[in-house]
């Protein structure tokens, strides 16, 4: 593999609440969105990464992290052989002429009140482009740049001097290229380019970047959520989920032969036109996207993964055990109420057996036998007794995965996945975590 020309490592970005200061006073650790929590991936000269997952899963903030238009929490990232987060203000207005990026919403990203040729020329303005001419003369020259810009996105000269609510979404978007490629960039991170546009305007503006990263030898970093997209233009492709990647490798392999459980679940989630598909029953993921103030601990996805790991010596079905670590997350969160389990089954709260029954019916998506229903049962008698700690607890002791106690990390193999499904083999990283403290464990 040939030198990055990005390479990230261990980037994080959290957003600290307004409570942060008095956590800090008091010795707490300060509550945080953890938006980016420790993510490695790196860009070779030439290539389209692209970055998929769910909305609110970490992409935007990553490519906007990177380019510091926002500031890290952590981590590092090298470009070109230079850290970008220790540039002073001249090294960092140069990093920006190599570096640009396409946001996603091409209406808000243009200001209403400039010309598309004033929009293309600003870059240029104000890095004192070209640098050598009287004035007259450098408004000439970036007339004629902005004009053979707008004509290689596929505009005209005739639309130098008209605004951006002249246009329709596809030519606006085709201005923000524009503007991108002003300076010449090398690298321009592309945050969902066509996820607002019509379909047939979508493949024009794919093509478009093809054809602009074969012509000027661009590396681009591609963020979606539309993965028939992805595949259409990347080369590789990074699966985010909470703030991780869980999932890394060549877009054919990775769309082929997928490994992790979420990125199984993304692809599955596909439409598919082929007759032969009619019919076909999508099982959805169980539960919703934990919050990223509160992540879970150990692997991220394993609140909702349908292949979490049991305990060594638990004989159980997956499905039944995904059944009780549902329960075990519900009792956490506070989503089982125990009045509204009385009042169903016994409002004089004396039946102890008809709450117990009453909880299982309502909370538990799995016929439960043996072992198994004798230790849901003792969880739900606690509950019945109003100690919901000590129900979570009692599940907790027989049911605990592997899954919560240890964070898996995506490797440096050409196909690694993040899960501890692939344990034991030389693709998957295993992290240790203590009390939110993430340590890299011994191979």
């Amino acid at each position: 593999m040939t030198e990055p020309l990005l390479s990230v490592r261990e980037l994080q970005k959290y957003y600290f609440e307004q409570d942060s200061l008095v956590d800090s006073l008091l010795g707490r650790d300060p509550t945080s969105v953890k938006a980016v929590d420790g993510i490695s991936f790196d860009i070779v000269r030439g290539e389209t990464l692209g970055l998929v997952g769910e909305s609110g899963c970490g992409k935007s903030t990553t490519g906007e992290t990177l380019l510091r238009l926002r500031e890290a929490t952590g981590g590092a990232v090298t470009f070109d052989g230079k850290n970008v987060f220790e540039m002073d203000d001249d090294e960092l207005k140069a990093f920006r002429r190599d570096a640009q990026i396409v946001f996603q919403d091409p209406f808000s990203s243009l200001d209403p009140r400039m010309t598309v040729g004033d929009i293309v020329a600003e870059p240029l303005r104000i890095h004192g482009i070209p640098d050598t001419a009287d004035g007259e003369s450098k408004r000439e020259w970036r007339r004629d740049r902005v004009t053979d810009l707008l004509e290689r996105v596929g505009l005209s000269a005739n639309h130098f001097d008209r605004y951006p609510h002249e246009f329709s979404g596809g030519q606006r978007q085709r201005v923000g290229i524009a503007r991108a490629l002003a300076l010449e960039p090398e690298f321009i991170v592309l945050d969902e380019p066509v996820s607002a546009l019509d379909v047939s305007v979508q493949a024009q503006v794919l093509n478009l970047l093809d054809d602009l990263q074969e012509e000027f030898g661009l590396t681009y970093l591609f963020i979606a959520h539309d993965l028939s997209v992805v595949r259409h233009i990347c080369d590789r492709v990074a699966v985010m989920y909470l703030g991780n990647i869980v999932e890394l490798g060549p877009t054919d392999e990775l769309f082929e032969s997928p490994k992790h459980p979420y990125t199984e679940a993304l692809l599955e989630s596909v439409p598919r036109p082929s007759t032969a598909e009619h019919g076909r029953r999508v099982e959805a993921l169980s539960g919703d996207v934990p919050s990223p103030r509160n992540p879970p601990s150990g692997c991220r996805f394993r609140t909702r993964c349908p292949r979490v790991i049991p305990p060594d010596d638990l004989d159980i079905e997956q499905e039944t055990y995904r059944a009780v670590m549902d329960l075990r997350d519900a009792l956490a969160v506070g989503d089982v109420n125990p009045d509204h389990v009385w009042d169903a089954a016994d409002p004089d709260r004396e039946d102890a057996e008809a709450f117990i029954e009453e909880a299982r019916a309502r909370h538990v998506d799995a016929e439960l036998r043996g072992e198994v229903a004798g230790v849901v049962d003792t969880a739900l008698g606690h509950l019945a007794e109003g100690d919901a700690d000590r129900a979570g607890e009692t599940l907790r002791e027989r049911f605990e995965s592997p899954c919560e106690t240890r964070r898996p990390a995506v490797g440096d193999a050409p196909h690694p996945a993040a899960c501890h499904l692939y344990e034991g083999s030389d693709e998957v990283t295993v992290i240790e975590t203590n009390a939110g403290a993430a340590v890299e464990a011994d191979d």
